[in-house]
């Protein structure tokens, strides 16, 4: 699948703390937000390989959630955990936390960029590197959604 220039830019100016990444956030449709969310799956998983690598356990994911939890609770930006650790289950391939009642576009979206923040705060290479990062992810993206 295509990924729209306007989700890369939006996960730049996230990385890059640029104020038009909430606007862009807004301006998304529900039908968009969808799209941009399997693309912003595609972006986390090309931050976490360095730090989680490509196999870890649910114990790691459920830690890694509560820490970007914490530090987005220090920041007075709360995020749920739970929802941060559904997009990294998916991720990584574990059941779901949610099986019934699906989780809302928009709170993915949110932990997702939770996850991009955090990690962007932790490794300063992030910011540094997003040109090749994003490049990356649009390569993992359009394989993991070749049909």
């Amino acid at each position: 699948m295509r990924v729209e220039p306007r989700f890369c830019d939006q996960i730049r100016c996230l990385v890059l703390k640029d104020r038009r990444a909430k606007a862009l956030d807004e301006a998304l449709s529900p039908r968009d937000r969808i799209a941009f969310n399997g693309f912003l799956v595609s972006v986390i998983a090309v931050l976490l390989a360095p730090r989680l690598g490509g196999r870890c356990e649910i114990e790691d994911l459920a830690a890694f959630s509560d820490e970007v939890a914490a530090g987005h609770r220090s920041e007075r930006r709360p995020v749920n955990e739970f929802v941060v650790e559904e997009v990294l289950r998916y991720i990584y391939g574990m059941p779901q936390l949610f099986r019934t009642i699906p989780v809302p576009p928009t709170a993915v979206s949110w932990a997702g960029a939770a996850i991009v923040r955090y990690l962007n705060n932790t490794d300063t290479s992030i910011a540094a590197d997003i040109d090749r990062i994003l490049d990356t992810a649009v390569d993992l993206h359009q394989r993991r959604t070749r049909r």
